[in-house]
């Protein structure tokens, strides 16, 4: 991996250290202390000094700054490469994986595979230790940033060597034990594979993570995957879970729940959400998720939007909305309020959501109706939202959304924050928000994925059909 030593500066914070010297997003930061910079980590930890020198580029010219300041006071600069260098690329043939399942045509950067360690503290990836020499990994430990995200997937070396095909799988349990040893406190992903890791491989894998003590946090249980690419592609069979293998895995996690809960007061293994909707298990409340440390795994986000709109629908206090965007077909006149929604979502929350489809209309005061869109890209064992394109929805929402118009409303799609990249309105097939409103000729809204975020947006929509009533 190439490293460079000049480093990008892509904002300064008003008021900074950094501001007050003159800095300016455009310049650069070529070292502290005389000495360059590894990564935003190492940048964090020596930036936090009472006295240091700051050498930056500025207009093509070396300058050298001497700052004193107190010891924890931050310089004040964010970079345009948030890790200072490239992100590690996994080197890994995981049997699993889903990028290996992706059609070709897509936007290269779905191709992209990380497994770096660091993005586990800046945006909770996990990583599987392989791609990381002992050297690195030794690094990361005195950098004493907790918890570290790692996937295990299973702890018997020869099956870790089989699923992953890197020569480094096998030693994952000693990193692990490194880790915890270190006091450093571990969350776990395992990603199920029926056949592979679960049944007694999995009771191998959860006793093991279990010796380590406190050091492992939670451990989270996710399906494998599986588009419709996969057999195409020649890559090793595997099947989606079943309903009865769902049940088997939801069983052995009640019953380490139940152990963990007298032995530690901690459930410590939680299951994704999936394997209840596969199972037709009933989901767990609340309260069982405990501080829901395995969220952004799709582990306890059911049962929380589920709470969150019983709660938020049944409350008097009008909700504040929080849209993230929205569009207007082009060539609109003005925009018009919906007289009925759609709300559109994947086959796995459909069936969540549906009962709350007549609350939700009265909230806002027109019809709500739930539409389940069927992944007819990447294969229809791929239910979740996230994963839809905008493809499927245009050509499975058009003649729903027309037979509104036909029956007098002005019909508004309503869709999650979760179908389209972070901080960008862009689904994966490239599809955007304007365009699908072009598409469809109808209004479309994208909310945060949470039951408070899409109430308020009910709230608004109510609020402006009362002042359109009024205007």
């Amino acid at each position: 991996m190439m490293e460079s030593s000049e480093h990008l500066i892509s904002a300064v914070e008003p008021g900074s250290i950094a501001s007050d010297l003159g800095l300016q997003p455009g310049d650069f930061l070529l070292r502290l202390d005389g000495e360059k910079l590894i990564d935003i980590f190492d940048y964090r930890l020596r930036q936090l000094k009472s006295e240091l020198v700051l050498t930056v580029r500025q207009s093509g010219r070396v300058i050298e700054y001497e700052i004193e300041k107190d010891e924890d006071e931050d310089i004040g600069l964010a970079f345009a490469n948030p890790m200072l260098q490239d992100c590690t690329s996994c080197s890994n043939h995981c049997l699993f994986c889903f990028i290996d399942q992706l059609p070709d045509g897509l936007r290269s950067s779905l191709y992209f595979k990380d497994d770096d360690l660091r993005l586990s503290f800046l945006s909770g990836n996990y990583a599987t230790l392989t791609n990381l020499t002992d050297e690195a990994l030794d690094r990361l430990i005195g950098y004493r940033f907790s918890p570290m995200n790692i996937s295990v997937h299973t702890t018997h070396p020869v099956l870790r060597q089989k699923m992953i095909r890197h020569p480094r799988a096998g030693l994952v349990l000693q990193q692990l034990r490194r880790i915890a040893a270190a006091g450093l406190q571990i969350n776990c992903q395992i990603v199920l594979c029926p056949g592979l890791n679960d049944g007694p491989e999995l009771d191998r894998t959860l006793t093991d993570l279990i010796k380590l003590g406190e050091a492992v946090g939670s451990i989270a249980l996710v399906p494998v995957g599986i588009t419709r690419y996969r057999r195409q592609k020649k890559l090793y069979p595997l099947q989606p879970y079943s309903a009865a293998q769902a049940r088997m895995v939801l069983e052995q996690t009640q019953e380490v729940q139940q152990r963990m809960l007298a032995q530690r007061g901690t459930r410590l293994l939680y299951a994704a959400d999936e394997f209840y909707l596969t199972a037709g298990w009933p989901l767990p409340p609340v309260s069982d998720y405990e501080d829901f440390p395995q969220l952004e795994n799709g582990v306890g986000m059911a049962s929380l939007l589920k709470a969150d709109l019983d709660g938020s629908l049944a409350g008097a206090d009008r909700l504040t909305a929080d849209l993230v965007w929205q569009a207007e077909p082009s060539g609109s006149a003005k925009r018009s309020t919906p007289t009925a929604l759609v709300l559109a979502t994947g086959v796995a929350a459909a069936s969540l959501l549906e009962p709350f489809a007549p609350a939700m209309g009265r909230r806002c005061g027109c019809p709500v109706s739930i539409a389940p869109v069927v992944n007819r890209f990447f294969g229809e064992t791929v239910t979740v939202a996230g994963l839809l394109t905008g493809r499927d929805l245009a050509e499975q929402l058009a003649l729903p959304l027309k037979d509104l118009e036909k029956a007098g409303f002005r019909p508004g799609l309503l869709l999650p924050s979760s179908m389209f990249r972070a901080n960008e309105p862009l689904m994966l097939d490239d599809t955007t928000v304007q365009s699908l409103s072009d598409q469809l000729r109808v209004p479309v809204l994208v909310s945060r994925p949470d039951g408070k975020a899409l109430v308020g947006l009910l709230d608004q929509l109510a609020r402006e059909k009362e002042n359109d009533r009024h205007g």
